[in-house]
């Protein structure tokens, strides 16, 4: 699958967990926990975790078994929950029809549970961008960033700045991106202030601005590389690739994506260990490397037939 942006990834639960863990208030102040919606609650928990380990099909099984759970005692707030996540997992892996499927029945649900429309906006939002449909996409990231009131609001905002910038408003991107990384920093939101700085370094660049852009790429691979965000680390070392790219130093472009195909091999991730090799191997071409280029074509080819049979079984 590819992974390219894992501002995807299933934190829902560790926000809503607390809430499906403590029911209401009994007579004594103790919370009242049904059997079920514990149970519901663990499978939740347990779904995410397969995912997060790329268990897609146990992942699936875990979430719909906690979905149903939630929906046998109308429990709104994990039922709505159980459907973002499997939408999530579902657009991950590239099956938007169910993942639509699932969100639009969290939407409906959530429209009577205020605090949890936001995230289902936002997953909305990341469903229709990636079936480019940008119109869509920047509508309910805007309802998304309205019914936020919990401090997340950085990250709904780093989601409008990367519509902005693939509709091609590089002005309105770098305004959001900006707004983001205020909002992200005075939250301590680490990763997604790291996500706003890629972003910005990303615009800089796209404008020309070399050194800022340089300076705003660095500060992302520190953050990531501080809460030891792998697969963010790569996409700073491609975007500083890209920069060294384009400022002609196709040797410093080498080095930066070695290192990012170190880093995707390392943390399993083959699709993008082999689109680095191909850019590797464009470059070795330009520069008349013609066996260094080979070798870097065969490498990505591998991990390409190493991919595919990981999604056959």
């Amino acid at each position: 699958m590819n992974n390219r942006h894992r501002s995807d990834r299933f934190l829902i639960l560790y926000f809503l967990l607390p809430v499906l863990l403590s029911g209401c208030a009994g007579g004594s102040g103790q919370p009242v926990r049904s059997g079920i919606q514990l149970q519901s609650a663990a499978q939740l928990e347990r779904g995410i975790r397969a995912q997060s380990k790329g268990e897609v099909l146990q992942a699936e099984k875990l979430l719909s078994d906690s979905l149903k759970l939630s929906s046998s005692i109308e429990d709104d707030p994990a039922r709505i929950t159980a459907l973002i996540n499997l939408a999530r997992l579902n657009r991950l892996h590239h099956k938007p029809e169910a993942a639509e499927l699932h969100i639009d029945q969290a939407l409906k649900l959530a429209r009577s549970q205020s605090g949890l429309m936001a995230e289902a906006a936002y997953e909305k939002a990341l469903i229709e961008l990636a079936q480019k449909h940008i119109g869509e996409a920047l509508t309910w990231a805007t309802t998304s960033l309205s019914s936020d009131n919990g401090g997340a609001q950085g990250k709904h905002l780093n989601l409008l700045a990367r519509i902005h910038r693939t509709l091609g408003n590089r002005k309105d991107a770098s305004s959001f991106a900006i707004r983001a990384c205020e909002e992200n920093q005075r939250n301590g939101q680490l990763e997604e202030e790291a996500n706003s700085l890629r972003m910005l370094g990303s615009i800089e660049r796209e404008n020309r601005r070399f050194a800022e852009a340089g300076k705003l790429l660095l500060k992302s691979l520190e953050i990531d590389r501080q809460i030891g965000e792998s697969h963010k680390i790569a996409l700073d070392l491609e975007e500083l690739a890209a920069l060294s790219g384009d400022q002609g130093d196709l040797a410093m472009m080498v080095q930066y994506l070695e290192r990012a195909f170190s880093v995707y091999l390392n943390g399993g991730h083959m699709d993008n260990a082999a689109s680095t090799q191909l850019k590797m191997a464009e470059i070795h071409r330009k520069t008349g490397n013609m066996s260094l280029a080979d070798k870097a074509e065969q490498t990505a080819e591998k991990l390409m037939r190493k991919e595919s049979s990981l999604h056959s079984d």
